[in-house]
C-alpha cells in the first residue's frame, strides 16, 4: 500500500492530464490542514449535480422553511411547472435524511419550491463555495447582486446550473467542514510546497448548527451505507460518510463523490471527479481502487 504522506501535492497539479477519462482525486488532513493531490491534473470546476443536496437541505433548515420530521411522496416523476424531475426508481414517502442518502430528486424538487435562488447562493457562500481554496481559484458562482436570478432553485439544488462550478477543492473543503461538526473550525487547506498559504487564507468556520450540521452527516452516512455510495466501503472498514454526484455530459455522463471518515473521529477528506461514468460505474469504483491501495493513518 501506498502511504497517503507520499502521495504528489498540488504543484504537480498544474500539470496537464495525462488521460482525459482518467480521475481527478484530492485529498485532506481535516486535522492539519494538509492536501494531497496523487496524480497530474489540473483542478476541475463542474457542475456538482447532487452534492449541491447537502448545500439545499442546509439552506432548508437553518432557513427554517421545512420541517424535518416531514416525509414527501416520491413516484419516480414529478412536474413543476415546464420542469420534469425524474429518479431511477420510486422512493415512496421519505425524510430528509433517506432522500440525501438516496438522492431522491424529487424529495428535493418538492421540499426547496419556497427556497429562493437567492436563499440558496447564499447557504452556497457561507460554505466556501465561492471562496479560493489552498490558493486555488473556487469555480465559476453567480453574481447574486444581478436581479436576474432565476426564481426557481431547482437547477441550483440539483447541481445542474452552469453558472455555479465549484472546484474539487472547495469540494474537498466542503466535506472536511461537515466533517469537524457544525460551529467547528476547519485548518487552512494547504499543499506541503505553500507555506506562506496559512498567512494569505484563514481558518474556515463550519457556519450550521449542531443540529443541521448532523443532518447532513447522517445523510452522507446513509448514502455510504445504503444509498448512490453503497459499494465503497461494504466490509465499513473506513466508517466514510460520502455525498455523490452525476450530471450529463454530451450524450454521456460526469460524476464526483466527496466525504470524509472515520465517522467517529474525522481524520481525512476525499473528492473525485471523473470525466466519464455515472457516480455509481465510475466515481464509486474508482474511489474505491484509490482508497483501498493506500495506508490511511
Amino acid at each position: 500500500m501506498r502511504s497517503i504522506f507520499g502521495l504528489g501535492t498540488l504543484k504537480a497539479a498544474e500539470t496537464p492530464a495525462v488521460a482525459r477519462d482518467a480521475a481527478a482525486i484530492f485529498w485532506c488532513s481535516i486535522k492539519n490542514g494538509q492536501v494531497g493531490f496523487p496524480t497530474g491534473f489540473n483542478v476541475p470546476c463542474e457542475r456538482p449535480g447532487s452534492i449541491m443536496k447537502l448545500v439545499a437541505a442546509a439552506a432548508l433548515l437553518e432557513e427554517g422553511i421545512f420541517n424535518l420530521n416531514q416525509e414527501l411522496e416520491c413516484t419516480g416523476t414529478h412536474r413543476i411547472g415546464r420542469e420534469e424531475v425524474h429518479c431511477q426508481k420510486p422512493h415512496g414517502k421519505i425524510d430528509m435524511v433517506r432522500a440525501l442518502g438516496l438522492s431522491c430528486n424529487i424529495f428535493f424538487a418538492k421540499a426547496t419550491q419556497r427556497l429562493t435562488t437567492r436563499a440558496f447562493l447564499t447557504q452556497a457562500r457561507a460554505l466556501g463555495l465561492a471562496s479560493s481554496c489552498a490558493g486555488r481559484a473556487a469555480g465559476p458562482f453567480p453574481d447574486e447582486s444581478k436581479h436576474t436570478l432565476p426564481e426557481s432553485s431547482l437547477h441550483y439544488v440539483l447541481g445542474l446550473a452552469e453558472d455555479m462550478k465549484p472546484s474539487c477543492l472547495a469540494l474537498l473543503r466542503l466535506a472536511a467542514l461537515i466533517g469537524v461538526g457544525g460551529g467547528g473550525t476547519l485548518p487552512v487547506l494547504h499543499s506541503a510546497e505553500d507555506f506562506e498559504l496559512k498567512e494569505k487564507e484563514h481558518p474556515f468556520k463550519n457556519p450550521l448548527s449542531k443540529h443541521t450540521n448532523d443532518i447532513l452527516i447522517k445523510g452522507m452516512r446513509l448514502c455510504a451505507r445504503e444509498g448512490t455510495a453503497r459499494k465503497l466501503d461494504e466490509s465499513d472498514k473506513l466508517k466514510l460518510a460520502i455525498k455523490t454526484g452525476t450530471t450529463p455530459h454530451g450524450a454521456k455522463f460526469q460524476s464526483t463523490l466527496m466525504g470524509f471518515f472515520p465517522i467517529d473521529d474525522p481524520r481525512h477528506a476525499i473528492c473525485l471527479f471523473t470525466p466519464s461514468g455515472t457516480s455509481q460505474d465510475s466515481a464509486v469504483p474508482k474511489t474505491r481502487d484509490f482508497l483501498n491501495s493506500t495506508e490511511w493513518p
